[in-house]
């Protein structure tokens, strides 16, 4: 059965994302108007834990999609929470009054909504830029679900759109703080709200929100009609496919497929290094180990191949799922198909690491590598449960591509991805363990793909 997955989907679930986290900013500061300050605190509060139960729902979706943006509104608010209600227990017992003069402080008006929440979004909008996908939350995600590159097209526009969105926050959110403190130090009198004090406070920010939203729906309509539509390569792969990926090992190397430097070439990917070995077949929900070494040996001509199974991508991609196979072959085997692939040629480890630090390695090849290296090193390292399994805390083992074939361990457990990134050398080990298993939404602590 061919699972119903849409990229539209995908794509308008980017503008939904907005439209909730911006507006629920909107909306804490346009209701501060009315409500009285003492219940801001805890309506912020309020959005944050929906905003917890939303993201803790689509970490246990078969297609999630991109949380970035709730996920720093959900810190927006629980910062914005905790500073106005510091405030009004600094007015409940009277502080206030004795850091400030009567002209300053108006105890009906204990704060502005706009002058708190504007630079603290400024401030952890510019958090999330400078981490990117080294925040907890992007990690998380991608042990999850896979890298970009294996979630395909979804993950290219999810990767680029949930910065371009963290972007926008920002230069909105330094815009709100310029103008809301530049009016109140110039222009606003401690007595009360007039007309102007409303709108600078809190229609600007609303209306902000509103044309945001307006314009990324414009931007998200183009990108689906684009690349959804009017792009002949996106068009031939509206049907999902299964891919199928073998990666050759001879003795301490693999083998890889030198760049393809003809400029007429269209796909861009054909610039980079690559495995010889990839095929798209029409959609299966499995391939099997025989199925999977006739295919490779009808493009080789390697008969007998000693195929392995690696792993499997096929969560969060609307285009296809990726089988990905390790193939060990022998001198005689190698020699026969270095004669008939002569642009070919095969790297150890160190190599390819150069290559992938330089960017010159296909971006599926640089998952499965670093895949490759991630879980091997975890599991030489590490027990299931992440404690180190030797009493040397400097030790740190040594991968090799040698060292795939007697190696025990199943590329297909996610587990060892989350043992690498929490073990005993993490510092709060034990409270890092407990927040995944019960608070994150990532499952159980160490999940079994």
């Amino acid at each position: 059965m061919v699972p119903i997955i849409n990229n539209g989907k995908g794509i308008f679930q980017l503008w939904l994302n907005w439209l909730m986290g911006c507006g629920a900013i909107a909306l804490l500061i346009v209701l501060s108007l009315w409500v009285t300050p003492r219940l801001i605190p805890f309506i912020a509060f309020g959005l944050q834990f929906l905003f917890f139960l939303l993201i803790k729902r689509n970490r246990q979706s078969k297609h999630p999609v991109c949380y970035l943006v709730p996920f720093i509104v959900s810190r927006i608010l629980f910062w914005t929470g905790i500073i106005t209600l510091t405030i009004n227990l600094l007015y409940r017992f009277d502080i206030m009054g004795r850091l400030f003069t009567t002209e300053e402080v108006n105890p009906s008006i204990p704060f502005i909504a706009t002058l708190i929440i504007a630079p603290i979004s400024a401030l952890i909008t510019i958090w999330g830029k400078i981490y990117k996908r080294k925040l907890s939350f992007c990690k998380d995600c991608s042990m999850q679900f896979g890298t970009t590159a294996e979630r395909g097209f979804l993950g290219m526009i999810f990767t680029q759109e949930g910065q371009y969105q963290l972007t926008m926050l920002f230069y909105m959110s330094i815009g709100c703080t310029v103008l809301s403190w530049s009016y109140y130090g110039l222009m606003y009198v401690n007595v009360n709200l007039n007309t102007p004090d409303k709108f600078i406070f809190f229609g600007v920010p609303l209306l902000l929100w509103i044309f945001s939203s307006f314009y990324l729906a414009l931007r998200y309509f183009g990108i689906w009609s684009y690349y959804c539509q009017n792009s002949d390569i996106a068009t031939r792969r509206l049907s999902i496919s299964t891919l199928v990926r073998y990666i050759m090992v001879h003795d301490n190397k693999i083998c890889l497929r030198r760049p393809d430097m003809n400029p007429d070439t269209m796909v861009n990917t054909d610039f980079k290094y690559d495995i010889p070995g990839s095929h798209y077949l029409s959609y299966r929900e499995f391939v099997n180990l025989s199925d999977a070494t006739r295919m490779f040996t009808s493009f080789t001509g390697i008969k007998n191949p000693d195929v392995r199974f690696m792993y499997i991508s096929n969560v969060g991609n609307a285009d296809c799922n990726i089988f990905h196979f390790l193939c060990y072959i022998d001198d005689e085997q190698k020699a026969k198909f270095d004669a008939e692939n002569p642009q070919c040629l095969w790297l150890d480890f160190r190599e390819v690491g150069t290559l992938l630090n330089n960017h010159e390695l296909n971006m599926l090849l640089s998952a499965e590598i670093t895949r490759m290296h991630t879980m091997a090193l975890a599991w030489k390292t590490y027990t299931p449960d992440g404690k180190r399994r030797y009493k040397i805390k400097e030790y740190r083992p040594t991968f090799q591509f040698r060292d795939l074939k007697n190696l025990n361990i199943d590329f297909n457990d996610k587990r060892w991805i989350y043992v690498a990134n929490n073990n005993q050398d993490v510092p709060f080990y034990a409270l890092r363990r407990f927040w995944r298993k019960h608070i994150n939404g990532v499952g159980n602590a160490y999940p079994k793909q």
